[in-house]
């Protein structure tokens, strides 16, 4: 019977590994442990990859009239319900933003392909009207925890 480490435990582990100098199945890892090393094996870990792109409000967004903004934000949530249809992305949402950033919203994409995940927002219409710019973050979480 498979365990299946809750994500927030999984991302403690792995950030407490990283700290610590260790690195969970890490293929070129050195075979002598290191004098700061302990010395238990560590337990390798599997990991599902995807991209989280934040998408975020540039100072110099372009306005245009309210009739066409609405036609934007419309085309941007059919992008949305299009892509999540193909199974390319997992979720998708706005933010209330308290960073100061302007991060208006998110995308989890199923992939771990930095070309594939720029390829899907650009197809984008608030991204191509130059009203949300993209930022890329790949993502790690445990095999299997985020369907």
């Amino acid at each position: 019977m498979k365990s299946i480490v809750p994500p927030i435990v999984a991302f403690a582990l792995t950030v407490g590994l990283a700290a610590s100098g260790l690195r969970a199945a890490d293929p070129v890892a050195k075979s002598e442990p290191t004098p700061t090393a302990p010395t238990k094996a560590v337990i390798p870990m599997e990991f599902d990859n995807f991209f989280v792109v934040l998408l975020l409000r540039p100072e110099n967004a372009p306005d245009y009239p309210k009739d066409e903004l609405e036609r934007i934000q419309a085309a941007h949530i059919a992008n949305i319900v299009r892509l999540h249809e193909e199974k390319k992305i997992s979720y998708a949402g706005p933010f209330e933003d308290f960073s100061g950033r302007n991060v208006r919203g998110m995308f989890i994409l199923k992939t771990a392909s930095l070309e594939e995940a720029k390829a899907w927002v650009e197809t984008d219409p608030a991204v191509k009207a130059g009203r949300l710019r993209p930022e890329y973050l790949k993502w790690f979480v445990e095999k299997g925890a985020l369907k």
